[in-house]
C-alpha cells in the first residue's frame, strides 16, 4: 500500500512541475524578447544619432570652407593697396549707397556709389563658385562685364567691366600687381582671393566703426558668414 501510495503522489507532481517549467520557459522567451528589443532601440537610435551629427559636421565643414583673411573698409585712399581704388570724395564718415548723389556705375569722385574689399580663402579640397554674396541682407551679383577685363579705376572712368557696376562685385587675385577680374567665380583650392564690391544707389549707406554683416553663396545650404568693420583695413 504505501508503495502504491508514493507512486500515486509522484504522479500528482510530475504535472505540476511541468507547468512551473513551462512558465518559466515562457518568462524566459519574453525577458529575451524584451532585451533584444531594448538593444535593437538603442543600437537604431544611435545610428540616428550618428547620422544627425554627419549632417551637422558637414554643415560646419561648409562654413569653415571659405576663411576671411583681410577687408579695407576705409572711406580713403588706395583700398587694399590698389591704385585709384579711393573712397576719400566725399570724406563723410560712411561708406555712400543710398545716400550719394549717384550717377549710375560712376567712380565715387563723381558723384557714384563707393567701394569695399574683402579678402578670403578656399580651404577646402575643390574648388568653389562664389555664386552671390549679401551685405546686410543685401544681395550682390558677380559682373560678368569684368570678366578677364583688367581693373582700372580712375576717376572719371564709367564702370564697363573695368570695375563692378553698382550693386554687383568682381574677384581678383590676392597679388595687387596682378589687376586681371576673374574669368568666372570660380575660386580654385587654396587659392586667395579679393573681392571688390560696389554698393549699390538704394541700399542704405554702412555708417563707419559699425560691425556688418557679408555673407558669401557657393551653392551649399549653408551661407558662410563674417563680420567685418566699416571704416577701418585689417
Amino acid at each position: 500500500m504505501k508503495q502504491n501510495n508514493l507512486k500515486s503522489n509522484i504522479q500528482r507532481h510530475v504535472p505540476k512541475r511541468r507547468a512551473v517549467a513551462e512558465v518559466i520557459s515562457s518568462l524566459l522567451l519574453v525577458v529575451i524578447t524584451v532585451v533584444g528589443a531594448v538593444l535593437l532601440t538603442g543600437f537604431m537610435d544611435e545610428s540616428m544619432v550618428e547620422g544627425s551629427l554627419a549632417v551637422s559636421s558637414s554643415a560646419d565643414s561648409t562654413i569653415k570652407t571659405i576663411k576671411l583673411k583681410s577687408f579695407d573698409t576705409r572711406d580713403g585712399l588706395k583700398l587694399m593697396g590698389y591704385d585709384d581704388l579711393d573712397n576719400d570724395t566725399p570724406t563723410d564718415l560712411k561708406l555712400c549707397g543710398v545716400g550719394c548723389n549717384s550717377t549710375s556705375n560712376q567712380h565715387p569722385r563723381i558723384g557714384g556709389t563707393e567701394f569695399l574689399v574683402i579678402q578670403i580663402e578656399n580651404r577646402s579640397l575643390n574648388p568653389i563658385y562664389l555664386e552671390s554674396l549679401y551685405l546686410e541682407n543685401n544681395l550682390y551679383l558677380w559682373d560678368v562685364n569684368t570678366s578677364g577685363v583688367v581693373l582700372n579705376a580712375i576717376p572719371g572712368t564709367s564702370a564697363g567691366g573695368v570695375y563692378p557696376r553698382d550693386g554687383m562685385f568682381s574677384i581678383l587675385s590676392d597679388d595687387i600687381s596682378d589687376k586681371t577680374q576673374n574669368t568666372n567665380t570660380q575660386i580654385q583650392n587654396g587659392r586667395i582671393v579679393n573681392i571688390l564690391i560696389k554698393l549699390a544707389p538704394d541700399h542704405p549707406d554702412i555708417e563707419l566703426s559699425k560691425t556688418n554683416r557679408v555673407q558669401l553663396n557657393i551653392g551649399a545650404n549653408t551661407l558662410s558668414e563674417f563680420l567685418i568693420e566699416t571704416g577701418g583695413a585689417q
